[in-house]
């Protein structure tokens, strides 16, 4: 799956599971990208470098975990 900000930024999601809603799709790139432009809003962060925000590596994580539990059970 791929998804393209306005800014042109590219984000693809590369999963085994071949019973993956669209919701749940659309759920991950919505939430991946609120904490994209979070770490990279920060003043501290130079454009074009690695994202090094432990907050951001967690939230990711956190993300990735919960992807595709609403539709589980």
């Amino acid at each position: 799956y791929g998804y393209l900000t306005n800014t042109k930024v590219k984000f693809i999601l590369v999963t085994t599971d071949l019973d993956v809603r669209d919701a749940d799709v659309r759920n991950f790139f919505r939430r991946f990208h609120s904490a994209y432009v979070d770490a990279v809003s920060n003043p501290f962060h130079v454009p074009g470098k690695k994202i090094t925000s432990r907050t951001f590596a967690e939230r990711v994580s956190g993300i990735v975990k919960s992807f595709g539990l609403s539709s589980a059970g």
